[in-house]
């Protein structure tokens, strides 16, 4: 009886810390989201339906993405937007690569601010001539030194968008493999977490 009650209260504690830091987490998003909050947590409740991924990862990774992109100078909008096509991407990437999604988002947001080495794992190459040659691609007649920080930043996504192309689709694609079902089982895990955690709180 005294293992029972103290497994029982083990999955308690464990369920509350968990929805506590999903609702910290939260709390985060929808600041930096803004008016555009419902809309990113919508993409993500479908995304992870097609990936069976969870949910809160997701959001967890894009209010990430996005803290970096609004200060850069991005419209909250517009941020948003490419929020959702980097996490998507890291998804991806993460599945092709069997590596963790977090992991490849962290990689992912170092390379956009200018610590280009953490990419080249997944075979993306971003140095100071490619992403010149890039600048000017997008029109822009500037060198890396004259070019603005928005401006490097959306170069830099443009040169992970283009080393990434044969990752597209694989996590939705590739689902029933096993180390896929291994991250459906511990998303699984994760939503259930949280959804017993914010009954136990009530």
């Amino acid at each position: 009886g005294a293992v029972a009650v103290r497994a029982t209260a083990s999955v308690v504690m464990s369920s509350l810390q968990m929805a506590s830091s999903i609702e910290e987490m939260q709390n985060k998003s929808s600041v930096v989201f803004g008016q555009f909050s419902d809309d990113f947590r919508q993409f993500t409740d479908d995304l992870a339906k097609e990936t069976a991924r969870s949910r809160f990862d997701l959001e967890r990774m894009g209010s990430q993405i996005q803290d970096t992109f609004v200060p850069m100078g991005f419209a909250r909008g517009e941020a948003t937007e490419l929020s959702k096509q980097l996490v998507k991407l890291a998804v991806d990437v993460g599945s092709f690569n069997d590596v963790a999604d977090v992991e490849v988002m962290r990689a992912f947001q170092s390379a956009l601010v200018g610590n280009h080495e953490t990419v080249r794992q997944f075979g993306i190459l971003i140095t100071e001539a490619t992403l010149a040659q890039e600048l000017l691609r997008m029109g822009l007649d500037k060198t890396t030194k004259e070019a603005t920080a928005q401006e490097k930043v959306q170069a830099r996504m443009n040169i992970i968008f283009k080393g990434t192309t044969d990752a597209v689709g694989d996590a939705a694609n590739t689902s029933d493999s096993y180390a896929n079902k291994t991250r459906a089982l511990n998303a699984a895990i994760l939503d259930l977490q949280v959804t017993l955690g914010e009954k136990f709180k009530e």
